[in-house]
C-alpha cells in the first residue's frame, strides 16, 4: 500500500495477504499459497494471495482490492448466493502523528510498525555534521525519533559538499551556510523537529545537549571531546563517538574508521585527550572519502539501533573497526 499526499496509492504490487481461514473456490482448491506475514503491532497474516492482472499491475488500490473482492466471492456464490463482499473493514496505516513531513508508507508494507515504535519518544543529537556526521543524520532522519539536534560552528564549503550526501547546489557553495543550518533546511524537508545550533559544542555551552536521549560525536577535532564525554557519562546519556585515521602508502590509502559506544551502566575508560587534530593524517587533505564517511555513520547507526533493540545482536561489543587495508570489520570492548 502506498499513501501520497493522503491519497491511497497501489500499482506496483500485485500480491494481497488474507487473515482467516485458507480461502478455496467452490471446488476446494486452494486459491492462495501458506506465507505468513507479520504486519506489526501483534497483527499477522498467514496467506498470501497472487492474482497479477494481464496489464502487469493494477492501476490503483481500488482497482486492486475491488479485484480481489470478486475472486473471493465468485466461488462463494457458486455455495450461496446471498453471501456479499462489501462490508465495513479498516486497513493498517502508521501512526499520523509522526515527526514527518510526509507519510512513512514502506513500514506498513515491511511489518516494521512495532519495531518502528522504538524510536518514539526519543531525540537525538549530532555534534559535527561534516563527513560522518551528515551521513548520520541522513539515516537518523529517517526513522520516528522525536527530535533531532544538529551542533556545528563550521561553514558549509566545497570539501564538506564532497564528503556529504547529496549534492549542495553551487549557489549555495558560495553562500557559505552554517553547517548545522544547511542540513536542519536540508532534512527538515522530510522530518520535522530538527533544531540547529550553528556553534562548537564546548564546555561553556554543554546545556545544548539537554534532552537528548542519544548523541553521536562527530567532531574529532573538538577540544572539549573529553569535557563532553564526561559530561554525558555523569548525567547517563549514552553516546557514541566516531572516528577515522587514515593515510597514503604506496599502494593508496590506508587506515581505520571506528565507532565506540558509551553506554549507561558501563565503566569503559574515557578519552583523555582531543582525537587526532586536523593536519596530523592524511584524512584532512583527502576530500574524496564519502564512501569511508557513509561507512563510518552507518556503522554508527547499527549500533545505536541494536542499543535500542532495533537490531538483534548476537554479542555485545561496543568498539568496531573497519580497516581499510585487509578489508576487515572487527568488533570489541573499549579498553
Amino acid at each position: 500500500m502506498t499513501i501520497l499526499e493522503g491519497v491511497l496509492t497501489d500499482a506496483t504490487d500485485h500480491r494481497i495477504w488474507f487473515d482467516g481461514e485458507e480461502p478455496r473456490d467452490e471446488n476446494g482448491g486452494p486459491l492462495a499459497t501458506l506465507d505468513p506475514h507479520d504486519f506489526g503491532v501483534g497483527e499477522r497474516a498467514e496467506f498470501m494471495m497472487s492474482f497479477k492482472p494481464p496489464s502487469g499491475a493494477y492501476a490503483g488500490l481500488h482497482d486492486k482490492i475491488r479485484q480481489y473482492a470478486h475472486i473471493l466471492r465468485n466461488p462463494a456464490w457458486q455455495i450461496d448466493p446471498t453471501v456479499a463482499d462489501i462490508t465495513d473493514g479498516s486497513y493498517q496505516v502508521v501512526p499520523d502523528d509522526l515527526p514527518l513531513v510526509y507519510p512513512d508508507t514502506n513500514t506498513t508494507r515491511a511489518g516494521l510498525i512495532t519495531l518502528n515504535n522504538l524510536f518514539r519518544g526519543h531525540t537525538i543529537a549530532i555534534v559535527g555534521v561534516g563527513g560522518t556526521g551528515s551521513y548520520i543524520l541522513d539515516q537518523a532522519a529517517k526513522t520516528w525519533v522525536d527530535r533531532i539536534i544538529l551542533i556545528d560552528g563550521d561553514r558549509l564549503e566545497t570539501h564538506n559538499a564532497y564528503r556529504a550526501p547529496g549534492a549542495v547546489a553551487i549557489e549555495v557553495l558560495a553562500a557559505q551556510p552554517n553547517k548545522a543550518e544547511y542540513f536542519a533546511a536540508e532534512y527538515g524537508r522530510m522530518h520535522t523537529g530538527i533544531t540547529a545550533h550553528p556553534v562548537a559544542l564546548a564546555e561553556g555551552n554543554l546545556h545544548l545537549l539537554e534532552g537528548a536521549t542519544f548523541v553521536f560525536l562527530a567532531a574529532a577535532d573538538a577540544e572539549a571531546r573529553p569535557a563532553i564525554m564526561r559530561w554525558l557519562r555523569d548525567r547517563g546519556v549514552p553516546f557514541i563517538d566516531v572516528g577515522m585515521s587514515f593515510r597514503e602508502g604506496e599502494h593508496g590509502l590506508t587506515g581505520i574508521a571506528k565507532v565506540s559506544a558509551y553506554l549507561p551502566g558501563e565503566d569503559s575508560p574515557l578519552p583523555t585527550a582531543p582525537a587526532i587534530p586536523p593536519g596530523e593524517d592524511d584524512y584532512s587533505s583527502n576530500i574524496q572519502l564519502a564512501e569511508l564517511n557513509a561507512l563510518n555513520a552507518i556503522l554508527a547507526v547499527i549500533r545505536w539501533k541494536r542499543y535500542l533493540g532495533f537490531h538483534a545482536t548476537h554479542a555485545a561489543s561496543n568498539l568496531t573497526i573497519y580497516k581499510l587495508f585487509s578489508n576487515e570489520i572487527r568488533n570489541g570492548d573499549l579498553e
